[in-house]
C-alpha cells in the first residue's frame, strides 16, 4: 500500500515536502518530494533528513493512504467503439 506523509520540523513546524513510502510490515521510504521552492541539500541514501529553514529533526504528520491517480480515458476513441459497437447485438 502506497502512503504519503507530510515531512515537518520539530522545532519550526516548517513543512519541507512530502514522503511516499510503501507500508507492508513497516514503513519504507521510496521517493522525498520537495515543496516548491525547497532550498535545502538533497536527501542522501543513509543520511538524516532534516528541516530546511532551521536545520533541525524532522517527523512525517498525516500519514495517509496516497490517492489513486484516475485512469486517463481517450473520448474520441471510446465514442468511435460506441458508434462501431451499435448495431451489433450483444
Amino acid at each position: 500500500m502506497l502512503m504519503v506523509g507530510d515531512v515537518k520540523c520539530y522545532h519550526c513546524g516548517h513543512i519541507s515536502g512530502q514522503i511516499e513510502a510503501t507500508k507492508e510490515e513497516r514503513l519504507v521510504i521510496r521517493t522525498f518530494k520537495p515543496r516548491a521552492g525547497f532550498k535545502g541539500p538533497k536527501p542522501q541514501p543513509g543520511k538524516r533528513l532534516r528541516c530546511e529553514r532551521c536545520g533541525g529533526p524532522v517527523f512525517l504528520e498525516d500519514l495517509r493512504e496516497a490517492p489513486i491517480a484516475p485512469l486517463a480515458i481517450d473520448l474520441a476513441a471510446a465514442r468511435k467503439l460506441r458508434r462501431k459497437n451499435r448495431g451489433k447485438a450483444a
